[in-house]
């Protein structure tokens, strides 16, 4: 599942870890791997692993599992988050594999 190499570690503010590839062409920043990450909506916290570059200024696409499934959606900092947080929103036809 993981698409990009992890080397360099970051703590965001919320408890999450993050990974960076590193390196001069580092353009992801620290979302390769993100660690202990809080699933948006629930007290769920996983390991969430970018799927891709960012498709907006906002979201980083993103994957995790959940009892063995496979959850689609991205990485974000939501409005009202302390600052330097990070939170994994998983896609509205997904939701229903976190129960």
């Amino acid at each position: 599942m993981q698409r990009f190499i992890a080397r360099e570690r970051f703590e965001f503010s919320n408890g999450a870890i993050g990974w960076r590839p590193g390196g001069p062409l580092d353009c992801l920043g620290p979302f390769a791997k993100v660690q202990n990450c809080p699933i948006d909506g629930t007290d769920i916290r996983r390991t969430a692993y970018a799927t891709g570059y960012a498709d907006s200024y906002f979201s980083i696409p993103a994957v995790t599992r959940y009892h063995g499934k496979r959850i689609k959606g991205f990485f974000t900092t939501k409005l009202g988050m302390e600052p330097g947080s990070i939170v994994f929103v998983p896609m509205q036809d997904e939701r229903h594999k976190l129960s």
